[in-house]
């Protein structure tokens, strides 16, 4: 019995198949474009902001704030802890977004989906984290209860990978 554990466990760790391998795409380019965005917002000038997003009517204004902490700052008083649990969170994701391809190829494909989106938009937070200590946030939707929020394209991500992950629940049999 313990042999055939170990060659369950190995088959998990080593098993990269094409749907995890698509998944980790689609959370790469969330990430690669959150940190594109991210970039180019850093090195504006800081009379730059605040502006309106053009085609927005004004819902929209783009800014730049940076963020030691969790979501609206939670936190902020201890960078290392929010950075060392963000890395866990998102190795936990991963690693559970690998069992379930690994093991359950042709299921749950709206869960993998939901957490390769989460992961996307976690990454890109974590990696400025670490080399910028902070998370730059750069859009401020202007709609009653969220004008004081600012955000990112990874915090959406969050956000809508989560949502979809938790629709994907509600369904009976997901294919």
């Amino acid at each position: 019995m313990g042999i055939l554990r170990n060659i369950k466990t190995t088959h998990f760790f080593w098993d990269l198949s094409n749907e995890f391998l698509h998944l980790l795409g689609i959370a790469g380019l969330i990430c690669a474009v959150d940190q594109m965005v991210k970039s180019a917002i850093d090195t504006e000038p800081e009379d730059n902001f605040p502006r309106d997003m053009p085609h927005t009517k004004g819902y929209i204004k783009i800014m730049r704030a940076h963020n030691p902490g969790f979501s609206r700052g939670r936190l902020g008083e201890y960078p290392e802890l929010v950075k060392n649990s963000s890395i866990a969170a998102v190795g936990f994701l991963a690693g559970g977004l690998q069992y379930l391809t690994s093991f359950y190829p042709k299921q749950y494909k709206l869960k993998k989906l939901g957490m390769a989106i989460v992961i996307g938009g976690a990454l890109s937070n974590v990696l400025d984290r670490i080399v910028n200590g902070k998370v730059t946030d750069y859009l401020n939707i202007r709609v009653s209860g969220l004008k004081s929020l600012i955000v990112n394209i990874g915090d959406i991500a969050i956000y809508v990978g989560g949502i979809i992950y938790i629709i994907s629940a509600f369904i009976k049999k997901e294919d």
